[in-house]
């Protein structure tokens, strides 16, 4: 029996745990670093097969790290990616759920493979919508030693053989005033929503003098509790992304002096909180991702390149080592991320065989790479003259 023959057979063999897996945590959804019984089940499904599992890894207490295979002279080192977190009031509308399923069903198949000459580690990676719990992992320098990380995400409607993710920052501002009666005697008042809508004209003003692919993303979180009350108090949150983190870090310099200048025009303070870890831009590697067309086509799944989409702490860890980050349809019907349409997908038993597919797609991709030296080398060339 070849090696993608026993494979696929275990994959046959283990796809109801995985199904059960996915439908649990799809319907007992946690948010973001609260996932603590989404990764006790994961730990528990890892366990039930003989892995050694680590939990609280990397200092998070919903993370773990699963030994799937140790051969003593491995052709390739890969980690594969298990996310779980949910959205608050829609539950997994970004399929996490259904992700995560997939990466085990992946990594149950080559657990019981005897033969395997892949060293396979297994991660449940808490916390990608909020702060970013693969962030930490990448500060311990988890990463640096693997051939290959990957994992498949879901998608409504289109497949995709990798991902381009924006290099992400996200602060919220917090400017303090003088509170007075808004008729009786305003000018013993400095006004916070001032300071704050001051500082978001200043921010559209600089939209004209950044580069095409900048994304900067406000709203006011709290502005204020009635009209004759001038605010001692105002709140934004401020979301910037670029493809590059050196050119993001330029423009959230020049924020910063947008809320500095408010601040000094309208007599407020201010202060500024980051909201989570800064996530980076994502470092493509155009041989990893030809693997993997070369997968789909085999698999007859059609697919299409992707676009400039948001960003996720996956792409921190492309500065480590490679990275491929599939997305995978669940259907022919377009759905929004982050909507309670996918959310609905990932708890329907349409979702099975999607789960099976994800599994194929990472064994296949594996394997391939495994199997040939010469590409496992232009994989790690490539990376290593990537700008990081």
């Amino acid at each position: 029996m070849s090696l993608w023959d026993a494979f696929s057979a275990n994959v046959q063999k283990f796809a109801p745990q995985a199904f059960t897996l996915n439908y649990e945590i799809a319907n007992d959804p946690e948010l973001s670093g609260q996932e603590y019984h989404a990764c006790a089940r994961h730990v528990a499904a890892c366990r039930s097969l003989g892995m050694d599992v680590e939990e609280h890894f990397s200092g998070q207490p919903t993370a773990y790290k699963a030994v799937v295979k140790q051969p003593r002279q491995p052709a390739l080192r890969v980690g594969i990616l298990a996310e779980y977190d949910a959205l608050p009031e829609i539950g997994h509308g970004c399929g996490h759920s259904a992700g995560g399923a997939v990466s085990f069903l992946a990594a149950a198949a080559f657990h019981a493979m005897p033969d395997l000459p892949v060293a396979v580690d297994l991660f449940g990676t808490p916390d990608e919508e909020l702060h970013g719990g693969k962030v930490p992992m990448c500060e311990q320098g988890v990463f640096k030693d693997y051939d290959l990380v990957l994992m498949v995400h879901m998608s409504s409607c289109e497949t995709t053989p990798n991902s381009r993710f924006l290099a992400l920052d996200d602060y919220r501002v917090r400017f303090h005033g003088q509170t007075a009666h808004a008729a009786a005697h305003p000018w013993e008042g400095r006004n916070a929503l001032n300071g704050a809508t001051l500082s978001l004209h200043a921010i559209d003003m600089l939209r004209q003098h950044v580069l095409p692919d900048t994304r900067i993303g406000t709203y006011i979180v709290n502005g204020g509790t009635a009209s004759n009350v001038i605010p001692d108090f105002a709140e934004l949150e401020c979301c910037i992304r670029h493809t590059t983190r050196t050119y993001l870090d330029q423009v959230v310099k020049r924020i910063m002096n947008c809320f500095a200048g408010a601040a000094l025009a309208t007599e407020t303070t201010y202060e500024v909180e980051q909201v989570g870890y800064k996530y980076d831009d994502l470092i493509w590697n155009e041989t990893a991702t030809e693997v993997v067309r070369q997968v789909l086509r085999e698999m007859k799944i059609p697919f299409v390149e992707p676009g400039i989409g948001g960003s996720s702490d996956i792409a921190n860890i492309s500065h480590q080592c490679p990275v491929l980050h599939l997305h995978l349809a669940m259907g022919d019907t377009f759905y929004p991320d982050h909507s309670r349409e996918i959310a609905d997908l990932v708890k329907s038993k349409t979702i099975e065989p999607v789960i099976v597919q994800g599994a194929e797609i990472i064994g296949r991709t594996v394997l391939r790479i495994a199997a040939d030296p010469a590409l496992k080398k232009a994989i790690r060339a490539e990376f290593d003259k990537s700008e990081k």
